[in-house]
């Protein structure tokens, strides 16, 4: 009886071989013959590939009608280098012949210690949109931002935005930017694949330009008409871009130590209460949470920037230098 069964297994283990090779057969024959079967999968492929493929960690600047660096747009390149530590990053300019000066050398050292690469990519600031003239060069910035995101995928920052922790983690999405409660979206931190669906539909807003609007077509437009009707189109960071108003907590006298868990800080440089003279040793003794926030990124942050001596320091900026002492990176 024991032999019958078996008998019987291997008669039914024989037959389902044999209907499984029927069945590749089968398939591999339409395969073969209908191309359209590669060609879905190779777009599958295709898709599948975007899909997982992360923004580049490229950090981008858009900086027009000027040849140098300020102090702030010093410290804010530093913190790039110093923490996110990108594999390059592009200063698209109307410059022709570049950037010079004190700070120019100081970071153009750094990036060099650190092998991370400033390159300078000439673009012609933008006057018209959709063929409406642009009424400010504050207004160009914000049509050029969203212009290299989409030529070139990465992260765009102001020149007074800060990186406190790496942005790695928000490489993933297809577009991440800082979205505080109950306000339009922040335009100084931008991270984003180039073909983000969200870039394409904010620039498209710009048919309805408003010239007289200082923040429509920049922020109220892609947050009532793009982000309000479809909240997937992009990843939003409430809090921890520093996208909102902190000038109280940047500037003022109260201790703030949560500035420690914030991905980056925009520091409204040009308004008050934000100190109009800044250098690397006015904020030596600048008692806010700002000053202990640029000392952090210039001296505890390694490579350190060493300033000169005050009799030095006082010379004329072309005789300037920066020291970089020897710490491992």
């Amino acid at each position: 009886m024991l032999r019958n069964v078996l008998v019987l297994c291997s008669k039914n283990v024989y037959r389902v071989v044999f209907i499984c090779c029927i069945i590749f057969l089968f398939l591999l024959a339409i395969t073969i013959k209908n191309t359209d079967v590669t060609k879905d999968e190779i777009s599958l492929t295709s898709k599948l590939a975007e899909y997982i493929e992360t923004a580049p960690n490229i950090v981008h600047y858009v900086i027009f009608n000027r040849t140098n660096f300020d102090f702030i747009v010093f410290l804010s390149v530093t913190s790039v280098l110093k923490v996110q530590r990108p594999s390059e990053i592009l200063i698209h300019s109307d410059s022709t012949n570049g950037f010079s000066g004190y700070y120019w050398n100081i970071v153009s050292e750094l990036s060099q210690k650190l092998e991370i690469p400033i390159r300078v990519v000439f673009l012609p600031r933008p006057t018209h949109v959709f063929g409406q003239r642009l009424s400010s060069v504050y207004h160009s910035t914000d049509v050029a931002r969203i212009q290299v995101l989409m030529s070139f995928g990465g992260i765009y920052i102001d020149t007074d935005v800060l990186i406190l922790q790496p942005l790695d983690e928000f490489l993933k999405y297809e577009m991440t930017l800082g979205w505080p409660p109950n306000e339009n979206i922040g335009t100084q931190v931008l991270i984003a694949k180039k073909n983000a669906r969200f870039l394409e539909l904010w620039l498209d807003g710009y048919r309805k330009y408003k010239a007289r609007s200082w923040y429509y077509n920049a922020g109220q437009y892609p947050t009532q008409q793009i982000l309000a009707k479809d909240k997937d189109i992009a990843h939003t960071v409430p809090k921890l871009f520093g996208v909102h108003n902190l000038l109280d907590k940047l500037y003022g006298t109260a201790d703030w130590e949560d500035w420690k868990t914030y991905y980056t800080l925009h520091l409204l440089s040009r308004h008050p209460p934000a100190p109009l003279e800044l250098n690397e040793t006015t904020i030596l003794n600048y008692t806010s949470p700002f000053g202990e926030i640029s000392r952090w990124i210039l001296f505890d942050l390694v490579p350190k920037v060493r300033i000169a001596s005050a009799k030095e320091f006082f010379k004329s900026s072309t005789t300037w230098k920066s020291i970089l002492p020897s710490d491992n990176v």
